[in-house]
């Protein structure tokens, strides 16, 4: 004997002219499908300094950062939360949506950006460079190592004028950095380091781009920053950083002069230690 089962599930239609009701058999609803966190393609995204960001699950994330990016060199790492964009917080009690936030840095994509980003529990706050594609104001000088160095100068941390002229027939290492740059600041240990063994053979030149003096003046003293110190004026937009093409390559970023003033090394301070050495020890 064949039995069988019927199963009426709720769905039901009703016909006004007899009043009578007639159950439709439906199918069960299929399983949710498990959400993997990918966003969908055409989620919106945009790029700012070489990391992409994109809306998962209603937040602001990094999705990818390129290698040897300014977004890289900064220390922003795949899965980070943006927090606060450009002074615009998606976590205060009248935050703005994250839709809101790729479309204003989609439409300031030619400014430096400032962003604290969740990480865990802690935060990262840092400073980025525009990416605009628009011609420089001058074309940029050419800072392949054996020529000339770009000249400079300005006024240091104690007020006295500067001019990098004036350093002819020393070795100078130029250190770009910022107060908000957490890997500027993971540097301040070794370019210590470098400043005493080199002591004698060696002349340090920071130039901070911060956007304030205050924040300038305090991480330098507070950190024991060695040599001459410059604050720019403008941030990324500073003549000096302009002048070394130090938007494009982000920071911290090191350039090295020889005793005749040449270009010897460009990059970053583990890749310049081994040249420093060389060319401090060519006078023992």
């Amino acid at each position: 004997m064949v039995r069988a089962v019927v199963t009426a599930l709720g769905l039901f239609c009703h016909f006004a002219g007899g009043g009578s009701t007639v159950a439709a058999p439906v199918a069960p609803p299929a399983p949710p499908v498990p959400s993997t966190g990918t966003p969908h393609p055409s989620a919106p995204v945009v790029k700012v300094a070489g990391m992409t960001l994109e809306i998962r699950s209603g937040r602001l994330v990094v999705a990818k950062v390129e290698k040897g990016s300014p977004a890289e060199r900064a220390g922003i790492r795949p899965l980070d939360i943006v927090l606060v964009a450009n002074d615009r917080s998606l976590v205060d009690l009248d935050p703005i949506v994250p839709q809101q936030v790729l479309a204003l840095l989609k439409q300031e994509a030619g400014s430096p950006a400032h962003l604290v980003l969740g990480r865990g529990p802690g935060t990262l706050s840092v400073d980025l460079p525009g990416e605009s594609g628009e011609p420089p104001e001058a074309p940029p000088p050419d800072l392949r190592p054996g020529l000339e160095a770009p000249a400079f100068g300005g006024r240091t941390i104690d007020d006295k004028d500067f001019s990098l002229k004036d350093l002819r027939g020393s070795l100078v290492l130029i250190d770009f950095w910022a107060s908000t740059c957490p890997p500027c600041e993971r540097a301040v240990i070794p370019l210590r380091r470098i400043a005493e063994q080199s002591a004698g053979k060696l002349q340090i030149v920071g130039v901070s781009l911060d956007a304030d003096r205050k924040s300038f003046e305090a991480f330098a003293y507070n950190h024991h920053l060695p040599g001459i110190q410059l604050f720019d004026g403008a941030a990324w937009r500073g003549p000096i950083a302009r002048l070394y093409g130090v938007p494009d390559t982000g920071i911290p970023h090191y350039v090295l002069i020889d005793r005749d003033g040449l270009i010897a090394a460009i990059g970053s301070l583990d890749t310049i230690e081994e040249t420093i050495a060389r060319l401090a020890g060519a006078t023992l």
